[in-house]
């Protein structure tokens, strides 16, 4: 991770940080409490695909940096 971008370290910390609040929000409805367990883990999946996609770039990125 030392080698990622600033943009993707912001928007992994961002990432972590909302799944977080959404296991919170999950657990106490503390934040929005309409939205259900279903909605807290479709949350959840959205910004661990959203963190693994930031990995596959970056892992690009340096790939094509090496040569």
């Amino acid at each position: 991770m030392r080698d990622y971008t600033v943009i993707s370290k912001i928007g992994l910390a961002i990432c972590a940080c909302l799944i977080v609040l959404a296991v919170i929000n999950g657990f106490t409805g503390f934040l929005n409490a309409g939205l259900s367990l279903d909605g807290t883990v479709i949350c959840i999946v959205g910004f661990c695909m959203a963190i693994f996609a930031i990995a596959i770039l970056e892992k690009e990125r340096a790939k094509k940096k090496r040569r």
